[in-house]
């Protein structure tokens, strides 16, 4: 990965004239070839050797250039040079005040490497000694990550790293490394971390004790995320309830050897904790441990999925505390609002409609609502649940098979219609069409929707591509410039059966729809506007001035001189999964071809896919006339081929057959 490097000092450098004292003009250059000052972006490129074009004589011994450069005669641009007269009488050149790289500040250099990637930042440690002091300075990794590293890269120069950065460290992430396996590495990274503020251990490969060390005497740490790793139990929670008072986020997903007596010790040790994700951890039905997250009320963000011990009343407990008490007309809880916006209670299968219930005007900031597979919960409880919650802008009601149609209008009606941007109402059967309808007509701003496994209908789509083109407005553009759309509804319509081709032909069409239309132009506008209309600008600029006459009067003829045809194009586009390989196939070229701005070769692409759909549905019918279908859908299907370039040698009946049996679409 070449990264540019620009002397930083050009504009300080003065070019005298020796013998006068005077600086020369700044633009007097007698000969290139003979320069020896240049102001050079020096190309750093990895792996290959170094091309030097022009390489004029270092009378600076201490300058230091990486052997791996790449130089260039684009990349130089010659600078005035001195004069000087040697004892012979002769004017010879030399170059004025330079800059060598060690002449730069270090927080220079260190600001130049922060814009590589970790791992050319290893490799340039290899160019020379300043070079390895300066890649495995502190100050240039404070934030550490594996990820970003290449797997050729060694252990020992990560962990290298690691220990030098020392104080500097601040954000740590060793998800899934295996540095710690030698005592010795891991002693000494354990006591090169001493300011750490965020830490990921997830699914890294150590034991309990070492995840110990890791916790122990780290006051400093705000994020902990310790998921998928067996290793962690109560010890480690008390550990952090001990050493981590500033704690915000903590992340124990999937770790079965804790509970929630260890939380409980984390949370009242833990004052500024917003944000526990412990999925797949028992213990949630603890009434005590429930009180005290109700009497912090500093939660912002749930995850409990899979929680299988979470029941109503715990969760009544969470929402309503222990003694809960309501007002006596309005039935409303008399206790403060709870802060969480993110709460997902997926799979959790001991909830019903008693514990929902108790969410009724007690989440009024919720922003995130996941309650997939959580049975027996039906539209009465939603139906109330849905006005109390005014900025939701994500919901979840998947595998729900008892809602209907009803909470679907429910949702269309109540006050966070206008912010939601994502639905999932995936295999809820008995949802149709006037319910999804509602919702698009009302929920003019979603990003997302998926209705996987509903009987939803051809309606639905021709709704969707309706709402997307009216709350967007469509791009002009003149002079066939360019255009690229963006994503602005992605539909997940999997195991949809009553969803044919020609709801998905709509949106197809709608997405590469582009309209034409001829505007009258003056030519004083034109002369006025070039960059608008350049070609026609240079040509009214270039208009002989002997024919202002005519020009006056074909002014008065025609009120326009040129007709412009401009194009308007769709701003945004709908991304369909369909999961069928009878059409997702040709959808998701067609998308494709759309967002790299070919609406051309999109259209034909969807009418030549309508064309041969239309002519395979003929071909089985017994009647008159079959086997002249058959035969036009057989000359359809090698043209398409053709187009597409993916016929075979031996004509028709093998690329046919080869369709045939890969199930595949003629068209892809």
């Amino acid at each position: 990965m070449a990264r540019t490097f620009t002397t930083l000092m050009n504009q300080s450098n003065s070019n005298y004239d020796i013998s006068s004292g005077t600086p020369l003009a700044s633009g007097h250059i007698d000969d290139v070839d003979s320069c020896c000052h240049y102001t050079m972006d020096v190309r750093l490129s990895m792996g290959k050797s170094a091309n030097l074009e022009t390489q004029p004589e270092l009378e600076d011994s201490s300058t230091v250039f990486a052997p791996n450069l790449e130089i260039t005669r684009e990349s130089i641009t010659a600078a005035p040079l001195a004069k000087r007269v040697d004892g012979k009488g002769y004017q010879t050149r030399s170059r004025g005040p330079s800059t060598s790289w060690l002449d730069i500040p270090p927080e220079v250099k260190i600001k130049m490497f922060t814009y590589l990637e970790p791992k050319d930042v290893v490799r340039c440690s290899r160019v020379s000694r300043d070079w390895h002091r300066i890649c495995y300075d502190g100050q240039l990794w404070s934030s550490f990550d594996v990820a970003g590293f290449d797997q050729r890269i060694p252990a020992d120069a990560i962990a290298s790293i690691i220990t030098k950065a020392g104080p500097f460290l601040c954000d740590l992430n060793l998800r899934g490394c295996v540095l710690l396996d030698k005592p010795g590495r891991r002693r000494a990274l354990l006591d090169a971390c001493t300011n750490l503020r965020s830490l990921s251990l997830k699914g890294c490969r150590i034991d309990g004790t070492t995840i110990h060390s890791f916790l122990h005497a780290k006051d400093r740490l705000v994020l902990i995320d310790l998921s998928y790793h067996e290793g962690v139990t109560n010890n480690a929670m008390n550990i952090i309830a001990a050493s981590c008072p500033k704690l915000e986020r903590l992340n124990v997903s999937w770790c079965n050897n804790i509970d929630t007596h260890g939380l409980y010790r984390v949370v009242e040790a833990c004052p500024k904790l917003k944000d526990i994700q412990a999925s797949e951890v028992d213990g949630w039905d603890n009434i005590e441990f429930m009180q005290q997250l109700f009497l912090s009320n500093a939660l912002e963000r749930l995850v409990l999925t899979n929680c299988g011990s979470l029941t109503d009343e715990s969760l009544a407990v969470l929402m309503q505390g222990r003694h809960s008490g309501a007002a006596i007309f309005s039935e409303r809880p008399t206790n403060s609002p709870r802060k969480l916006n993110y709460l997902d209670l997926t799979q959790c299968l001991n909830i019903s409609n008693r514990g929902i219930r108790k969410l009724v005007n007690n989440i009024p900031k919720m922003q995130n609502l996941k309650l997939s597979m959580c049975r027996g919960i039906v539209d009465e409880t939603l139906v109330q649940l849905l006005p109390t919650t005014p900025v939701l802008t994500g919901l979840d009601l998947g595998e729900l098979e008892q809602l209907t149609s009803a909470i679907l209008h429910s949702l269309a009606s109540s006050p966070c219609a206008r912010h939601l941007r994502y639905l999932r109402v995936t295999d809820c059967n008995k949802i149709d069409d006037t319910g999804m309808l509602a919702v698009l007509r009302s929920c003019t701003n979603l990003w997302s929707l998926e209705m996987d496994g509903t009987p939803i209908s051809d309606l639905v789509l021709i709704e969707a591509a309706l709402m997307v083109n009216r709350r967007t407005r469509r791009t002009a553009i003149a002079d066939n410039t360019p255009f690229l759309p963006s994503i602005g509804l992605r539909l997940s319509i999997h195991d949809c059966f009553e969803v044919t081709w020609i709801g998905i032909r709509e949106i197809l069409s709608r997405n590469a729809k582009v309209v034409t239309k001829i505007q009258g132009v003056e030519l004083q506008q034109l002369a006025e506007q070039p960059a608008c209309y350049p070609k026609m600008a240079t040509y009214v600029s270039n208009f002989p001035s002997s024919s202002t006459e005519q020009l006056t009067s074909f002014r008065h003829e025609r009120s326009c001189a040129h007709r412009v045809p401009e194009h308007t194009y769709p701003t945004e586009i709908i991304a369909i999964f369909i999961g069928s390989s009878k059409y997702q196939p040709v959808v998701h070229e067609h998308t494709n071809r759309v967002l790299r701005g070919e609406f051309s070769a999109a259209q034909r692409l969807e009418y030549k896919w309508a064309e041969s759909t239309i002519a395979q549905e003929s071909v089985g019918a017994d009647s008159v006339g079959s086997w002249l279908r058959r035969r036009r859908a057989r000359k359809a299907q090698k043209i398409y081929a053709e187009e597409e370039g993916r016929i075979a040698d031996d004509g028709v009946r093998a690329s046919s057959r080869w369709s045939a049996q890969s199930g595949s679409c003629a068209l892809m």
